[in-house]
């Protein structure tokens, strides 16, 4: 999609283009598609303007690539606000994997995003989505909704689809190459990606049950972290959900809507300095000593509203182009 393609302010439903902000950035992000840019989404927005720009100009004819960057803006910002919308997307109309796999896409963005109610409208339509897979491509994105929806060890009918792929290519796997490339992908990779997406959920909610706060958070730290943790590609983006939920409400239950609470905001900084200091938190000795976990908490301290001091901030500035990190404001293809 070119820059002339972009979709122009204005609202659907009759609403007023004055609802729908002009974000430059995010039209850039989502509608040109750098592919150096990928993943590095836009920083410093304000929530309530993305998620009304993402209501305003994100149509459900958008492209599958497309709708992946709006994921992970959706997701970064904790855009709940876009999941009514969005859910109208999902009307069991896909016809051929593109528009499957961006039905699958917009699902995972709701069940990060919506209320309880809302997930379970996911679920339900997972298994619409399920019936409708046919290819690796699908199959690789159910998976991640399989891990989104938290639903672990409830795979079966996942399972029993892929295993009808399978079974329609043993026939052709002895003379035909790509069947059989398919086959081992089906019967190998793919199931040991699954079982992954299993086995994350029980981690997860042993963390998210500790009913003590410092201790919950000090856990999600160290998920955010990769310290002492499996399963680093579900289990760091959940554990940056966590802590940016940890600053919602006081407990678990109660984190369902973005909130900008300061006092929480400040306890969240609070235990991340606690965690850079500490001795005992990281395998090597204090967090402060390795200089990528020092990165990370610094700029996770400053992406919190924390204050570092001038030698923490000379540490930064000399490490600005190095690794790119989700609770940050800046570092690899992000400007302070």
């Amino acid at each position: 999609m070119s820059e002339q393609d972009i979709p122009q302010n204005g609202a659907p439903n009759g609403e007023s283009s004055d609802d729908v902000p002009s974000i430059p950035e995010l039209d850039k992000y989502i509608f040109t598609l750098d592919e150096y840019q990928a993943g590095i989404v836009p920083r410093k927005l304000e929530h309530a303007k993305v998620a009304r720009y993402l209501i305003g100009k994100i149509k459900r004819d958008l492209g599958y690539k497309n709708f992946l960057r709006v994921e992970s803006v959706a997701d970064f910002y904790d855009t709940n606000e876009v999941v009514d919308k969005f859910k109208g997307f999902l009307d069991k109309t896909e016809t051929d994997e593109e528009s499957i796999r961006r039905s699958i896409v917009i699902t995972r963005i709701i069940a990060r995003a919506g209320s309880p109610e809302a997930v379970e409208f996911a679920k339900q339509y997972n298994k619409h989505l399920i019936q409708k897979a046919d290819t690796i491509l699908t199959f690789e994105d159910l998976i991640l909704l399989h891990e989104a929806l938290g639903l672990g060890s409830a795979s079966q009918d996942l399972r029993a689809k892929i295993g009808v792929k399978a079974k329609s290519l043993e026939q052709k796997k002895d003379s035909d190459y790509r069947a059989r490339l398919e086959h081992r992908q089906l019967t190998g990779p793919l199931l040991q990606k699954l079982n992954r997406a299993e086995k994350v959920e029980p981690v997860k909610q042993k963390i998210v049950e500790i009913r003590d706060r410092k201790e919950r958070i000090r856990e999600e730290i160290r998920a955010y972290l990769t310290i002492e943790y499996g399963y680093l590609e579900y289990l760091q983006p959940w554990a940056a959900r966590r802590l940016r939920r940890e600053t919602w409400a006081a407990n678990p239950p109660e984190q369902l809507n973005r909130n900008d609470a300061a006092p929480l905001k400040k306890d969240l900084v609070d235990q991340l300095r606690a965690f850079l200091n500490s001795s005992s938190d990281s395998p090597g000795g204090k967090p402060a000593g390795d200089e990528a976990l020092k990165l990370r908490l610094l700029r996770a301290i400053k992406f919190f509203g924390g204050e570092v001091s001038e030698e923490e901030q000379t540490f930064l500035d000399t490490q600005s182009n190095q690794q790119a990190d989700i609770l940050a404001n800046e570092g690899f293809m992000l400007s302070e």
